[in-house]
């Protein structure tokens, strides 16, 4: 009898015990433990920080899971110039940054959603093995110096590979361009209103504040430089960006979204005016070009624009934009003369080293050999002091001055290769809400911007301006207006039975 009394008892206390409320209690306990243990180890500071980055990598988490463009955008977000906020010196490794730690991430998301739908990796695959081939060849050759310039081969060669490769398996869906799209005339937003702040130095709109730190980045007065803190990089950004907002504006159906749509326009061109640098002008340019030509709703707004513009002048509008410092900028023959001469010293050095090149970021170790006054025609006669010293300034002859014929003869084939299938898509003229002629106009313009704008910059420092052309060309290598369309389709027919 008291051993029956026993049992019923201790039956009653695990039923208690095991209630929802009692789970809380001792739940709590553990936890009020676990936290005492981990403000002991780690500070109050460094809790809060641990449990700060456990939060956000949940929610990063559920995101790729949900959509893996999302995280897509997270990773080019933090390449938009915020790498400073969050970077952390490492002695011996890279440095470690957001940009880096998603990077991985989306790697990493990517094989489990591989897996788990068993997904295959999307053909043909003639692009794709050009471009590793390219890649595992500098590669090399960084190898051959002692890796010293490792961090630019993955700015301008493993982050651009990595964005490809996710343009042309990730994006399958109208609503993933959407919103890769949103994303991109966010960014021309953002950009836009940080490159009039800082012309105008309205403080209060600037962020991040090292923008108009000094003793820090490119510093070039009276140039607005942006979050990258590099006046040409910024303008080439911005000329790409803005290619988008013309995406919008033909899209915009109402006269008051027109309007809004037009003057955002407009403020990224006057953003893109105020780097101040005259190749990507030449960049843009070319471009809207190129926009006027493929699409006769770009070509209106085009004109509209040029209208708007010239009678802006006549009123004296470009008083605001510094002409003073305009005409500096247009009148100076040295920035002229200084590419002429690398220009002659890369065909000098290209001459003497045709296949393999002078190595990786070998440049300015070898061109004090082959520096010389030289006479260009329809021009005349350029110093031997102008282009001495001075860096690459091109992605074209300084890459094979620097890594020879093979690998520029990849990069051609590559360029090649996704002009024939942007080709097929024109003339499939695809219909869908957003992937359309408009869409790869928009496409076509943006990267030509970046093509053009190679002739007068290194890319090979920066990621963000690689990484926007290499994923529009996955895009464009991968895209199927047709399972796109499927994938629509079943989705109305899911939405209607349910």
């Amino acid at each position: 009898m008291r051993l029956a009394t026993q049992g019923g008892i201790e039956r009653r206390l695990l039923a208690a015990v095991s209630s929802p409320g009692w789970s809380a209690v001792l739940l709590c306990i553990v936890f009020i433990f676990l936290a005492q243990s981990a403000v002991t180890k780690l500070g109050m500071s460094g809790l809060v920080l641990v449990l700060g980055g456990l939060l956000a990598m949940t929610i990063l988490t559920a995101i790729s899971l949900h959509d893996l463009t999302m995280a897509l955008m997270i990773w080019m977000l933090s390449m938009s110039g915020f790498r400073y906020l969050g970077m952390v010196r490492m002695p011996v490794l890279p440095d470690f940054s957001i940009d880096r730690l998603m990077l991985v991430w989306i790697m990493l998301m990517f094989l489990l959603h591989s897996v788990v739908e068993r997904r295959r990796l999307k053909g043909p695959f003639g692009a794709d093995i050009v471009m590793l081939a390219g890649a595992i060849l500098v590669l090399f050759q960084a190898q051959r110096g002692g890796f010293t310039h490792f961090h630019e081969w993955v700015l301008s060669t493993l982050s651009p590979l990595f964005a490809y490769f996710y343009g042309k398996n990730v994006i399958n869906k109208e609503r993933e361009i959407r919103n890769i799209m949103i994303f991109l005339s966010g960014l021309c937003l953002y950009y836009t209103i940080q490159a009039i702040a800082e012309h105008f130095m309205w403080r209060p709109l600037i962020w991040p504040k090292t923008i108009i730190d000094y003793t820090t980045g490119f510093v070039a007065p009276g140039r607005s430089r942006g979050p990258m803190l590099h006046p040409p990089l910024f303008g080439q950004l911005v000329g790409m960006v803005v290619m988008v907002q013309f995406l919008f504006l033909v899209k915009a159906r109402t006269m008051p979204a027109r309007l809004g749509m037009f003057v955002l326009l407009g403020a990224g061109l006057l953003a893109l005016f105020f780097s101040y640098t005259r190749g990507p002008w030449l960049a843009a340019g070319v471009a809207l070009v190129l926009l006027t030509v493929l699409r006769p709703g770009f070509r209106r707004v085009t004109m509209v624009l040029g209208v708007v513009l010239f009678i802006g002048a006549l009123f004296g509008a470009l008083q605001m934009a510094n002409t003073e410092f305009f005409q500096d900028r247009m009148n100076s023959q040295n920035t002229v003369e200084n590419r002429l001469g690398i220009f002659a010293n890369t065909l000098r050095i290209i001459r003497d080293h045709p296949f393999l090149g002078i190595g990786y970021f070998e440049w300015q170790n070898v061109v004090g050999l082959y520096n010389q006054a030289v006479y260009v025609p329809l021009y005349g006669f350029v110093k031997k002091s102008l282009g001495a010293g001075m860096p690459i300034h091109d992605i074209y002859l300084g890459r094979l001055a620097e890594e020879g014929i093979f690998s520029s003869i990849l990069q051609f084939t590559f360029y090649f290769m996704v002009l024939r299938a942007w080709l097929r898509k024109w003339r499939l003229d695809p219909r869908g809400d957003w992937f359309n002629r408009d869409t790869l106009a928009v496409m076509a313009a943006t990267m030509v911007c970046y093509l053009v704008g190679g002739m007068v910059i290194d890319y090979r420092y920066f990621d963000l301006v690689n990484v926007i052309f290499y994923f529009f060309a996955g895009i464009i290598c991968g895209y199927s207006p047709r399972i796109a369309n499927n994938a629509l389709a079943e989705g109305r027919a899911m939405t209607a039975r349910s």
